[in-house]
């Protein structure tokens, strides 16, 4: 046997020598030895579950990625792909705020690993709740002739979760309620979005209840007109000379079926006595049951109050004029005083603007033959401007003696 060995050892000696030689120049030649660098590789973070049982959630939306350096054999380098590489690192046992946490890096094959950064930077937050009062954003409008009412909701504040930072950055919960020439009441499911000051929406919170009940009236708009209950009453010497109201009409807004039995408004009762100046005064409107006010909520009112005094104009015989007089008769002028006298109860504006010579005396012969006749009191017509604040007129002589001429007498 030893001596089967020792036939052929030579030969086999140098077999393995060339092997080796071969290999040598396979593994430094054919198949050498080289690193591959990969950029950017993607960190994924363990346990975040974990951490988010016990309250804590990642601040912001880290995006950790490391450089990877494969060393290896030719072959063995190249056949790892990037996705396989798997960079890890584990927030479990972190506290509150942030931390350095290291990576783990692993590629498959037999080659070797090293990466950079060995420690990433992460900032945990705590997870908070937060109760806010929802909002209904209205777009669109209702049919002409209606407006929306006071949407109700149910529920009217819901809690909403997620970390401290973003919690803080909600500004409102909101409901989007669209209108297309609604004129019926509405009743909606609406799903509700938490969003900051500038409308967008907060990401990563959690609104706990999805969707709001609304019920939306849709209200009808009405114009009535508006009773004035005043009552007023000048002091002695004194005269109320006009009122005037603001507005005389009022939009009402109410469901169509309660507008419809509603015909007029009115305001409050108001009672001044005595009065000696004009007076401007706002009086509230009473409104029915069901029904608001689309606009005004009150009369402003305007009470004119002047002094009067007595005053006596002295009035020539040509301001009398004759009223049916029978064809063929005329007027005989010198039957009349050259001048009368009329005693005027007026405001002072009104006598300020009196000219005797726009008086008119008026006589109604209707029915009259020629001959002398008799009148009481003629009618007294003042010129526009005085006319208003005239209280009481007194001709004097009181009785007239007027004769109508025939021109065959």
């Amino acid at each position: 046997m030893n001596r089967l060995m020792k036939r052929n050892l030579a030969a086999k000696l140098i077999s393995v020598f060339f092997a080796l030689i071969l290999w040598l120049y396979v593994m430094s030649v054919v198949n050498p030895r080289i690193t591959r660098e990969e950029m950017n590789i993607p960190v994924q973070l363990m346990n975040e579950t974990v951490v988010q049982q016990e309250g804590l959630v990642v601040r912001g939306d880290p995006d950790p990625t490391v450089r990877v350096r494969l060393t290896g054999n030719r072959d063995q380098v190249h056949r790892v792909d990037r996705d396989k590489i798997d960079a890890r690192a584990d927030l479990r046992g972190h506290p509150e705020g942030t931390s350095s946490i290291p990576v783990e890096v692993t590629a498959p094959g037999n080659v070797d690993v090293d990466w950079s950064p060995q420690y990433i930077t992460i900032e945990l937050e705590k997870v908070i709740r937060a109760q806010m009062d929802i909002d209904v954003e209205i777009e669109g409008r209702p049919a002409d002739g209606y407006v929306l009412g006071d949407p109700q909701l149910r529920p009217d504040m819901v809690w909403i979760e997620g970390p401290e930072s973003k919690v803080n950055m909600v500004d409102r919960v909101v409901a989007q309620l669209m209108l297309d020439n609604h004129d019926e009441n509405l009743s909606l499911s609406l799903p509700l979005r938490a969003v900051d000051h500038q409308g967008e929406e907060v990401d990563r919170i959690d609104v706990r209840t999805d969707y709001v009940d609304v019920f939306a009236p849709i209200d009808q708009l009405k114009a009535v007109g508006v009773d004035l209950d005043l009552q007023t009453e000048a002091a002695e010497g004194y005269v109320v000379t006009n009122v005037t109201q603001r507005p005389r009409t009022v939009t009402l807004r109410g469901q169509r079926n309660v507008l419809a039995e509603v015909g007029r408004v009115s305001t409050e009762p108001v009672i001044l006595d005595g009065l000696t100046e004009s007076r401007d005064l706002e009086v509230p409107i009473v409104f029915p049951d069901e029904v608001t006010p689309f606009d005004d909520q009150r009369v402003t009112v305007n009470i004119e109050v002047e002094a009067v005094r007595e005053e006596v104009y002295e009035l020539s015989r040509d301001v009398l004029r004759v009223i049916n007089v029978e064809e063929g008769l005329t007027l005989d002028r010198d039957s009349l005083p050259e001048t009368m006298n009329v005693t005027v109860l007026a405001t002072e504006s009104a006598h300020e603007a009196m000219d005797p010579s726009m008086v008119r005396l008026f006589l109604d012969m209707d029915q009259k033959e020629a001959g002398t006749h008799t009148f009481e009191q003629p009618q007294i017509s003042f010129p526009p401007g005085v006319e208003e604040g005239v209280q009481s007129s007194q001709l004097s002589p009181d009785v007239l003696n007027v004769r109508l001429l025939d021109p065959d007498d």
